[in-house]
């Protein structure tokens, strides 16, 4: 039985109603993750951009600036006729030298970033309007080395059927090929074997290592590599006319690594504002050491103040501007809505920065409670911390915890670390033992790399250098069950050379 048409026109007009109200209440949620998501250094950016966009928000105080302008209108007690001023340096001038020092260090770096280089060129060519949000996505998920921060699959629209994996696929194969080559990948081999693909004078050998054999490198001497390669294709012979390796030489080996020395790891480095940039912690944890109590605050120091201003909000309260009726009434309203509309939107603004403070202070007291062995003893007794379980504990998306995790800098009696070094996975071990049961035994990767360092800080002296086999047979020994390629994978992020390159 068809339905009336009455029925039908109320139906409409509520669902019309419904999603204004939804797609109001996501813009503000949105700014919230964009926020949240910033570091300190692109925040206070974003902070004067929106300053500069709305003008009933407005920057009030300033501590990074404040010592460029004490340094200004600080006058020495005596001078001289050539310009030259002599005067003792008081408490108020160290103070002042030393914030004026702090603001030249946090300005920030004005190089093109990698993502505004890529954009310009991913969009000289026409793309299909799906393909253009896919190719946005990618570029705005790279970290400043340019390898993916989460997985591409997981930046496709559900509700757009035409976002395809083919199409996403098809894009980060295009993204690869811009200016630097061998962005828009998950880590630095996978940048190498993009780079040595696009060029035509790459060795067959060198495609064949970089394409998942990498750890046939280790050591990098063409006779040990060549033998490694020999024996994999003895077992996988159809790898031989794949990458077209046969009659292989030792030359062709040696030319291979050398050709792989000369490419770039990290080639969005020189777009990369990390080495020019003086970190600062945005939370502090802090012991009282009577109580034997952990507490936590925000540094309000890294970010301008901002606040509504207050002629605006003045102007939003007067609601005679809309309510006398005279000839100019219209633009009067006009006038009015731009008020209360900025108004508003500034208000949303301060808001979204309180949230994100608010859940970096929440999360940092919860990662004391989760890691307080950690903040007692050191990065040895880090445990096995999920991203998952702090989101849990703290009642947010795991979402929120991954962007927050980005870029967010701790600072305790340890040292400063960033917030994604406390989510660390737990590590098996032979004895079954972890360092919360045994107090022995670490059971997390970074309380593991830790115990790595201190048995090469032992054995520094020895005749022979401790190869990786025998690091893997000592950590056993102590509990502790890892294969030997793990250890050159630790070894390798610890930045340690490997037996045959270190010193006897």
């Amino acid at each position: 039985m068809a339905e009336s048409p009455t029925l039908v026109l109320q139906q409409r007009s509520s669902q019309k109603q419904q999603q204004v109200q939804s797609q109001r209440l996501s813009q503000k949620q949105l700014l919230s993750v964009k926020l949240l998501a910033m570091s300190s250094v692109d925040l206070r950016q974003e902070i004067y951009a929106a300053a500069a966009r709305n003008p009933a928000l407005t920057v009030s105080k300033d501590f990074a600036l404040d010592g460029i302008k004490e340094v200004k209108e600080t006058k020495a007690s005596e001078g001289f006729s050539d310009g030259l001023r002599l005067g003792s340096a008081t408490n108020a001038g160290k103070l002042a030298s030393d914030n004026f020092q702090a603001a030249l260090e946090a300005s920030p770096d004005t190089r093109k970033t990698l993502s505004e280089h890529l954009e310009e060129q991913f969009f000289s060519v026409a793309h299909s309007p799906a393909q253009e949000k896919i190719g946005l996505a990618l570029i705005h998920n790279l970290d400043s080395r340019g390898f993916f921060i989460f997985d591409p699959y997981s930046l496709l629209d559900k509700n757009d059927p035409l976002q395809t994996p083919e199409l996403l696929e098809q894009t980060v194969s295009y993204i690869q090929q811009l200016d630097p080559v061998g962005t828009c990948c998950r880590n630095f081999e996978e940048s190498l074997l993009i780079q040595a693909k696009s060029r035509e004078d790459s060795p067959k050998a060198a495609v064949f290592i970089l394409d998942g054999h990498f750890d046939f490198l280790n050591p990098p001497l063409a006779p040990k590599v060549l033998k490694k390669i020999k024996n994999f294709l003895r077992e996988n012979p159809q790898q031989t006319e794949k990458y077209g390796l046969q009659n292989l030489t030792e030359e062709q080996v040696e030319k291979a690594i050398s050709f792989i020395r000369k490419l770039n790891p990290f080639p969005a480095a020189e777009f990369s504002p990390s080495e020019n940039i003086c970190v600062e912690p945005d939370v502090f944890v802090e012991k009282n050491e009577k109580t034997g109590e952990y507490s936590v605050r925000a540094n309000e120091e890294i970010l301008p103040v901002v606040e509504i201003s207050k002629d605006f909000y003045r102007l939003s309260l007067d609601r005679s501007r809309v309510t006398k009726s005279t000839e100019e009434t219209e633009k009067k309203r006009s006038e009015h809505r731009f008020v209360m509309e900025s108004v508003r939107a500034a208000g949303d603004f301060i808001d979204s920065l309180e949230f994100r403070k608010k859940t970096l202070l929440l999360a940092a007291s919860q990662l004391v409670v989760f890691q307080r062995d950690f903040f007692e003893k050191g990065p040895r007794y880090l445990k096995p911390l999920r991203q998952k379980d702090l989101a849990q504990a703290i009642g947010v998306h795991e979402a929120t915890v991954s962007r927050l995790a980005n870029e967010k800098y701790l600072r305790c009696s340890q040292g400063l670390f960033k917030f994604s070094f406390f989510f660390t996975n737990a590590v098996g071990n032979g004895a079954g033992r972890t360092s919360s049961e045994s107090g022995e035994v670490p059971a997390s990767k970074q309380g593991i790399m830790e115990e790595l360092k201190k048995l090469l800080e032992e054995h520094k002296n020895d005749p022979k250098p401790l190869s990786d086999q025998k690091i893997s047979e000592l950590l056993s020994e102590q509990g502790i069950s890892i294969a030997r390629r793990t250890v050159a994978k630790y070894r390798s992020q610890l930045n340690i050379e490997s037996s045959y390159a270190r010193p006897k």
